[in-house]
């Protein structure tokens, strides 16, 4: 063949190549026309949980049931600017070697406020194409979650953009309309808010904590919830731990038995805000315990649980910070109530707590001596082996003097024996259980 022949053969060749790229183009991301959707090719995504406020990323899926020759693919995906934004997007994990291994000769993906819309060749010489697959990854797209806490943000797939991008599969350049189900996000909260745990003893009080765990800062909240009213009943609430110099804690005046409702405020000015963090006590609240447990084994161990609402006029559970509000994540606790005295371990002459030189004279005395029985017993017991001995008195001098360990559980603060059941206790509480 001459070669100015040869020349024209080669450029219609490029011509027809050209000309059927552009028309696969076309094809792409003009509406393809009014084909019922076919059941063999299906475009989902999944739905699932998201976090208020985040950016998420959720994946375009394609499935064929059938043997294709899929030569492309276009759609687009809407959805409500008031519930989500869409960010950004990356070409899906099985896109990304569509062609033969290798990324696809053509791909654009395009944003609105509402829509993202993209669109693949895979080969522009017709060198590959997508037959049967299952969950085949087209793309990832980012997304701000923009809706409230509670609400359901949707992205269906939808004609977008314009020209319009339509949801489509390309094969022998036909466009072949899939059958499509788009997907739902449920905005849950990434904030808690809890009752901890405490311990209460028979005839004596409880208090447990409200912790709060939080992303944002918060200018207050407000709490409701319920207990036990057999065993407990509600003698108030301080601010505590990050919320302790808050201006503002009260609870409700009009409370049901067995009813917790309380509000607070850090600074009426908003100047101050409970910090970003997680588990930060805010509110301790404190009960009466009852002095009969009524046969009941101990430990008791009661459940502080939250409420939709308490208190008249009602009082709901919110974290608050401006003029956004939202129900956080809530948790409940529990109070361990048992029938033994607290006591500081080591203080074995029930002088207030301290632990010194004396206590260790107080066990050698007790021993030797003939001294009076200690009141708190197990303010004796050191190494809290259900006995009292000289190595008690030597522990408290190596302790003070010598560099020694501490003395168990519980100190340097009060409180109850972890090692109940020894017969030795504090205060006439004889420790049986």
């Amino acid at each position: 063949m001459p070669p100015l022949e040869r020349k024209c053969v080669m450029r219609n060749s490029l011509r027809r190549k050209t000309t059927a790229t552009l028309m696969l183009a076309m094809v792409i991301f003009i509406n393809g026309g009014s084909f019922g959707q076919d059941p063999n090719y299906l475009m989902h995504m999944d739905s699932a949980d998201v976090l208020g406020g985040s950016i998420f990323t959720t994946i375009a899926k394609l499935d064929v049931l059938q043997p294709s020759e899929i030569q492309g693919w276009s759609f687009s995906l809407c959805s409500v600017p008031a519930e989500l934004t869409p960010l950004s997007a990356t070409l899906g994990a099985d896109s990304l070697t569509v062609k033969n291994g290798s990324p696809p000769d053509f791909e654009t993906t395009n944003f609105s406020a509402d829509a993202v819309m993209s669109g693949v060749v895979i080969c522009f010489t017709g060198c590959s194409s997508l037959s049967e697959t299952i969950n085949f990854e087209l793309l990832n797209i980012d997304y701000q979650t923009e809706g409230s806490v509670g609400d359901v943000a949707s992205i269906s797939y939808c004609t977008a953009g314009t020209p319009g991008v339509s949801t489509l599969v390309v094969i022998s350049g036909n466009s072949v309309p899939p059958v499509t189900t788009g997907a739902d996000f449920t905005i849950i909260s990434p904030n808690y808010m809890k009752f901890g745990s405490g311990t209460g003893i028979a005839a004596q009080s409880a208090s447990i904590p409200v912790l709060i765990s939080t992303i944002r800062p918060l200018d207050g909240l407000s709490i409701a919830g319920s207990y036990d009213a057999t065993l407990l009943s509600l003698t108030g609430v301080t601010a505590s731990g990050v919320a302790a110099n808050a201006d503002f804690l009260a609870t409700s005046e009009n409370l049901a038995a067995g009813e917790i409702a309380a509000g607070l405020i850090m600074a009426f000015d908003t100047s101050v805000d409970i910090p970003v963090g997680d588990d930060q006590e805010v509110i301790l609240i404190h009960f009466a315990v009852i002095g009969d447990l009524t046969g009941q084994v101990e430990p008791v161990v009661s459940p502080v649980d939250f409420l939709p609402s308490a208190g008249t006029p009602p009082i709901i559970n919110v974290i608050v910070d401006g003029n956004y509000q939202e129900t956080p994540n809530l948790v409940g606790g529990t109070i361990t109530i048992v029938n033994f005295n607290p006591f500081v371990r080591g203080d074995c002459n029930s002088d207030g707590g301290l632990v010194n030189i004396a206590d260790g004279i107080a066990v050698l005395q007790y021993l030797f001596q003939g001294g009076a029985t200690p009141s708190c017993l197990d303010g004796c017991d050191l190494d809290d082996n259900g006995q009292i001995g000289v190595g008690d008195a030597v522990g408290v001098f190596n302790y003070q003097f010598a560099g020694g360990s501490p003395p168990a559980a519980p100190f340097p603060n009060a409180g109850i024996d972890p090692t109940t059941g020894d017969g030795i206790g504090c205060d006439g509480d004889a420790d049986t259980q």
